[in-house]
């Protein structure tokens, strides 16, 4: 794969290959997580010969089933076994032709070619003019294959509100495919940039001024002076948390303080505070809090059984 010089920063998503008929789509990224990079799954078996041809790379990961795939490229035939905690990388360009003897359940990733040249530009300081993605097989790195595994479990269940999340995980699988998969130089050392404290300061601002909106991982490390890479590592090592965390935790300490008035309605709250509906609230309140809304609302209200509000 060769990428073209492509305009600064991280555009939107690629448009996605046609999917084969005989795997429809369970979940997909059109319609759940927006432009942060096209992502479906698909659930089924190939035809006897299918053949791939795309302009962006594609990441897949096995989530269900086991089944033996034979993939040619270039001249050269690959039999292996699809599996879950194991990825493929097919790289943009050639053709390539797939067949397989089992249905399956796939996370399939595309990366368009200007998202991984954005990603290079801000990441690597020089790397010539070209990258080139390698082919692989029944990789299983650990670190992404967990990134795959949260990304498709996001997909499942997707909710307003984690966009962030979603464009984290999104970029850490770019920079793991450029880092060990790629023909950039692995000589790369990382900068020792840090998040200064009117840096980190203008950053906890900005989320606290927009809790009740998406917010994006680039506009955050734009904000801070940094690259998405540099970014969550700089902002962890400041913090201690993942950027997704420590907007969720200021969302629920939000919550809390709304929820002492009880002239407002939880699902306003909910509202208030990014989520989409009192249900989602809830389901992230009970995870940090160790109650509900309601409960914790009658509790600090001294509130009883009869004028609760229900969840």
């Amino acid at each position: 794969m060769r990428i073209a010089p492509a305009r600064p920063g991280l555009p939107d998503g690629p448009t996605p290959p046609p999917w084969p008929e005989s795997m429809p789509i369970v979940a997909s990224t059109s319609r759940a997580l927006g432009a942060v990079g096209h992502a479906v799954i698909l659930e089924g078996q190939l035809p006897d010969v299918y053949l791939h041809r795309s302009p962006a790379t594609t990441l897949v990961f096995g989530l269900k089933g086991n089944a033996r795939i034979e993939w040619k490229r270039g001249g050269r035939l690959s039999r292996f076994v699809g599996s879950p905690g194991a990825f493929t990388i097919v790289p943009a360009g050639e053709d390539n032709t797939f067949g397989m003897d089992r249905p399956l359940q796939t996370l399939n990733l595309v990366f368009g070619v200007d998202q991984l040249r954005g990603l290079a530009d801000r990441e690597w300081k020089h790397y010539g003019r070209t990258i080139e993605i390698a082919p692989v097989y029944h990789q299983t790195t650990p670190e992404v294959v967990a990134l795959g595994q949260s990304l498709a479990a996001l997909l499942r269940a997707p909710r307003t509100g984690n966009d962030l999340y979603a464009e984290t995980l999104w970029t850490q699988l770019a920079i793991q495919l450029l880092w060990n998969f790629s023909s950039l130089p692995r000589d790369h050392k990382e900068s020792e940039e840090r998040l200064s404290d009117v840096r980190l300061q203008r950053v906890i601002d900005y989320l606290d001024a927009l809790l009740a909106s998406e917010i994006s991982l680039i506009d955050l490390a734009d904000l801070a002076g940094l690259s998405p890479n540099y970014f969550l590592s700089a902002f962890k090592k400041a913090t201690g948390k993942t950027p997704h965390r420590f907007l969720t935790e200021k969302r629920v300490a939000k919550a809390c303080e709304l929820l002492a008035n009880p002239q407002i309605p939880i699902v306003n709250v909910a509202l208030a505070v990014g989520y989409s509906s009192q249900s989602h609230l809830t389901t992230v309140f009970r995870r940090f809090m160790k109650t509900t809304p309601a409960s914790y609302r009658a509790q600090v209200l001294d509130l009883g059984p009869d004028q609760l509000e229900r969840e």
